[in-house]
């Protein structure tokens, strides 16, 4: 009874193992990830984030970028503005291995900026407009795979279109492209 005891014990052991190792081979395979996502070369926006891998190798997000800026010159409020920014993203990963991703990927979103001097609307519309190729790779640490922590490089494509007037034409269109680096993490459901 003894040994039929131990041998058991080392079955399941071998099961719970076994089982790790097959699931590490997918990291977070068909979960969603919600999280962070950050841009600090190019431009420098924080956001809400959900990922979803959709098996292996295919995965969408979503992201919700805000940002505030004012300006106040002896002790007066000069400019105030704020900028909002939904991207969604399709990411393929030709390479997965047992706790990472590499990966390629096509972004795109919109946007829009509010500008206030005194209370009042300096323009009437800004549209924001975003396309980004872009390349990155997940991480998971074996020890914590329902976290992961990634980074892109992207070369982002902004169109901003800005109605000063109220007409049905654009006063401003302003074209700001550049290489961008972006990090972020997200938890595994």
């Amino acid at each position: 009874m003894k040994h039929f005891k131990m041998l058991l014990v080392a079955f399941v052991a071998l099961a719970f193992s076994a089982g790790n190792v097959f699931a590490s081979e997918t990291p977070n395979a068909d979960k969603i990830g919600l999280g962070y996502q950050g841009i600090f070369g190019g431009d420098v926006l924080q956001g809400l984030s959900a990922r979803y891998w959709i098996g292996d190798e295919i995965a969408v997000e979503g992201n919700f970028f805000y940002g505030d800026a004012s300006l106040e010159v002896d002790d007066v409020d000069e400019f105030d503005g704020s900028l909002y920014l939904f991207t969604g993203k399709f990411i393929y990963a030709p390479v997965v291995k047992s706790n990472s991703r590499f990966y390629v990927g096509l972004e795109g979103g919109l946007g829009g900026v509010d500008l206030e001097s005194d209370g009042d609307d300096i323009v009437d519309d800004v549209d924001v407009y975003v396309i980004n190729p872009l390349i990155g790779a997940e991480h998971y640490f074996s020890e914590f795979s329902e976290l992961g922590f990634n980074w892109e490089v992207g070369y982002k494509f902004h169109m901003i279109n800005a109605d000063f007037d109220g007409g049905d034409d654009d006063d401003l269109e302003l074209d700001l492209n550049g290489i961008s680096v972006a990090l972020g993490a997200h938890y595994y459901f």
